[in-house]
């Protein structure tokens, strides 16, 4: 071999040993961050750790560090610090990673407190200005719901694509959301962008109950207890980039890595405890009068139910109150029923006032509507609600929500059906599955008749039958006399579809329209 050759061999040794050595720093360098106090690491090594993340092609952002750490003290109340450090890779990503939002209730959490440097790439750093957070209603925006939620909003200064960011937020509450219980989930990973790092860590006193749970990852947390106090550890390491969800999965299926944890001793204190609320708003005697007219003359149960639910949805609109402790409680029934509107706790409460002012058992279940991963059946605790029906038991059964005010007796909307429902009553001790009706009960039959004449124009008769879920969607949308909006818009369905002339209308024209063809 010639000197040469040795030579080359030489420096090929010596830039694979620096490179590794390099990597081996950046690695160590990065171990460090972890552990590190948040803002503590100097701006060029955070820089530089967070700019070794790879990335696919296309990634709009790199995430080095996502963590979420929770501490609860001996009455259940939670402090909340999130933590992140991304770096962004293009102009999309500095349009949507360029602020920081968070809400709070003010009536069991202080006001947040927010924290971010944006660092650039010649090291320089830029802190966020707390001239510039701005305070909002939190649901402004919502329909028909009122609140006295807030959110804050913190625009990051100097973003654009190389540079790198550390932010924080922390949640503290003044007063439990609710005393004998609370459930949290945390859910890590983001889509089309990978995260180097993530970790839930909790803390909390022995004497309280944790409980802890995963979905996606089977990840067991490391455990320790010093001082009267236990800390759960997960870390998750890097999660990749997580392709968009397909539509319609099925709700049992997880595609994000998530941490359910609550300190509900059981389900039965729960429910025990949300029925004492609920019973001492429940007094049937200001509604006993109202009651007895709806149902005179009514023999069967379901004919009673029918009518105190039908001037249930004559007489109280739905509306959403949700100031103090209202956000959970409901208000009382007198004050729903004198005010004409109420939210689906304040509906549901209301309404299983005047059935058992009727003499029929009710109970209010509350339950997490419509969305996909449901409430977690071994972990009590009050915070994944988000709906409240009612539970009627006997043979049969009937579960209603009394806010589709469109659905038949029994006939639940498709996002109550199928989720786990707590009933609040001293004897639940778990909860239980909201029935779901079959696919053949649920059809929409569409028909068209076509009559050709000898000569001349040809009539097209279209008929739309929806039953089950579909039933109350239709006479949701067809409830008023038709407007000019509705008629127009049918006209133009009609005179699209057929290329009609003429559209007659049938009487009433809900299920039925006609149109006369060239």
């Amino acid at each position: 071999m010639s000197l040469r050759s040795r030579s080359s061999l030489v420096m090929l040794f010596c830039a694979i040993c620096a490179l590794t050595f390099a990597q081996l720093c950046l690695a160590q360098q990065a171990a460090e961050t972890w552990k590190s106090p948040h803002f503590s690491v100097a701006p060029q090594a955070l820089y530089e750790v967070a700019s070794a993340v790879s990335a696919p092609e296309g990634a709009n952002a790199t995430i080095l560090v996502d963590d979420e750490s929770y501490s609860f003290d001996e009455s259940g109340r939670i402090q909340h610090v999130s933590h992140v450090i991304y770096k962004v890779l293009t102009q999309k990503g500095a349009e949507g990673w360029d602020y920081l939002s968070v809400g709070w209730e003010p009536w069991h959490e202080a006001r947040p407190a927010i924290r971010a440097r944006v660092i650039m790439p010649d090291f320089s750093v830029h802190e966020l200005d707390p001239y510039t957070i701005t305070e909002a209603p939190a649901r402004g925006g919502d329909y028909k719901t009122y609140s006295d939620g807030k959110r804050l909003r913190a625009p990051f200064p100097a973003i654009a694509p190389g540079v790198v960011v550390e932010a924080e937020y922390t949640q503290r509450e003044t007063e439990p959301l609710f005393a004998p219980g609370h459930v949290g989930r945390i859910v890590f990973g983001q889509e089309r962008v990978p995260v180097e790092h993530s970790r839930a860590v909790f803390d909390a006193p022995a004497s309280l109950v944790l409980r802890t749970g995963t979905l996606l990852q089977d990840l067991k947390p490391v455990r320790a207890e010093a001082n009267g106090r236990v800390t759960l550890t997960y870390d998750l390491g890097r999660l990749e980039g997580i392709d968009p969800q397909e539509p319609n999965l099925p709700r049992d299926v997880a595609t994000y890595s998530e941490i359910d944890f609550s300190t509900g001793p059981s389900w039965q204190g729960m429910a025990a405890e949300y029925s004492k609320i609920v019973d001492s708003r429940a007094n049937a005697a200001p509604v006993q009068a109202i009651v007895d007219q709806l149902i005179a003359g009514k023999k069967e149960r379901a004919e009673k139910e029918s009518a105190i639910l039908d001037y249930l949805d004559r007489e109280v609109r739905y509306t959403g109150i949700e100031f103090g402790e209202a956000a959970i409680m409901p208000h009382d029934p007198v004050d729903t029923l004198n005010k004409k509107y109420g939210d689906c706790k304040d509906k549901a409460t209301l309404l299983v006032t005047m059935l058992r002012a009727a003499g029929i058992p009710a109970y209010v279940a509350l339950l997490n509507a419509g969305s996909r991963m449901d409430v977690p059946a071994e972990l009590p605790g009050m915070g994944l609600f988000d709906h409240a029906i009612v539970y009627v038991p006997g043979s049969p059964a009937f579960w209603i929500d009394a806010t589709d005010r469109y659905a038949r007796l029994g006939q639940l909307p498709a996002g109550d059906q199928g989720r786990m429902a707590l009933i609040a009553r001293p004897e639940t001790t778990s909860l239980v599955k909201t029935p779901e009706s079959a696919s053949r009960d649920n059809v929409l039959l569409e028909s068209r008749e076509l009559a050709l004449g000898e000569s001349g124009p040809a009539t097209v008769t279209e008929r739309t039958q929806p039953t089950g879920v579909f039933e109350s969607q239709y006479r949701f949308f067809y409830a008023d006399k038709p407007d000019k909006e509705t008629r127009d818009g049918l006209t133009g369905y009609v005179k699209g579809q057929y290329v009609a002339e003429k559209v007659a209308w049938s009487a009433p024209i809900r299920p039925t329209c006609h149109g006369n063809l060239n």
